[in-house]
């Protein structure tokens, strides 16, 4: 009889090993291997090099601005006409603006952030080849932020003395869709200047709250009073930005030391509507 309890109590447990197994292990090892591959898509360095034509800088320039796009935009959503403004009425004679295209490696919400990381480093690299360069101001939409934070990354590695000035419009906080809070954590902190420009009724992950390294201006407000302004909250900051700086009315556009006071980083201001 204590024999056939025995091996009674072996078969029970093996039955219930065997069904927690079942109902918990197996379901969880396609997760598993989802994430697994998710991650190794969304981290592993491919290409090795980016097809990227890099900035010609004229040898008589001292500071150059670089215009980027967000996530599946191109230079035509914004950075050409800004550019073409820039020229037409704000530019100095030392100063060059240019923007960059990276469409092609902007499409995959997993790996566009990854990408616009690696292309700032490897555009930064030329860049530095123009020893003539003293200042570079990255201006950067959505995703494109982790472009600017690459640029900034590299410059002062290679080159600490050149003074990198980073603008963030309405930036994409997610780093390769599973850090959700990076580009909010770390955009700015290698940068000499660094300011933001957000709409709270984005919806898009991290670029609705104030960036830390950075002095963030909450331009929400003033959306409903542009009765022209037709676009969303996430294109918002851009056109306030582009706005303020042609009319001469954006403190950041070529800050002093007055300016940088008024404005520390990690701090933030709100602008009210009437």
């Amino acid at each position: 009889m204590a024999q056939w309890k025995f091996l009674n109590n072996v078969v029970c447990k093996r039955t219930v090993q065997s069904w927690l197994i079942i109902l918990f292990v197996w379901p969880a090892i396609p997760f598993v291997v989802v994430t697994l591959g998710l991650l190794a898509f969304s981290y592993f360095p491919w290409p090795l090099t980016f097809d990227i034509d890099a900035p010609v800088v004229a040898g008589n320039k001292e500071e150059l601005i670089i215009l980027i796009h967000g996530k599946d935009d191109s230079p035509d959503t914004w950075p050409t006409a800004f550019a073409k403004e820039l020229e037409k009425s704000v530019l100095t004679d030392t100063q060059q603006v240019v923007t960059v295209d990276w469409y092609e490696y902007s499409t995959n919400l997993f790996r566009s952030a990854n990408n616009a990381r690696r292309i700032g480093h490897q555009l930064a690299e030329v860049l530095l080849e123009n020893k003539q360069l003293k200042k570079v101001h990255v201006i950067a939409h959505s995703a494109g932020s982790f472009m600017a934070y690459g640029y900034c990354e590299m410059l002062k590695e290679i080159n600490p003395e050149v003074l990198v000035h980073t603008t963030y419009l309405d930036p994409l906080g997610p780093y390769s869709g599973f850090q959700w809070h990076y580009g909010t954590q770390n955009f700015g902190s290698c940068a000499d200047i660094s300011d933001a420009y957000i709409d709270i009724n984005d919806n898009v992950p991290g670029s609705n709250v104030p960036v830390e390294h950075t002095h963030t201006f909450d331009v929400s407000a003033l959306r409903g009073l542009d009765k022209t302004y037709q676009g969303t909250a996430h294109m918002w900051p851009v056109q306030y930005y582009r706005s303020a700086v042609i009319s001469g009315q954006l403190p950041f556009w070529e800050p002093g030391e007055e300016v940088l006071e008024r404005y520390p980083r990690r701090q933030q201001t709100v602008f009210e509507g009437q």
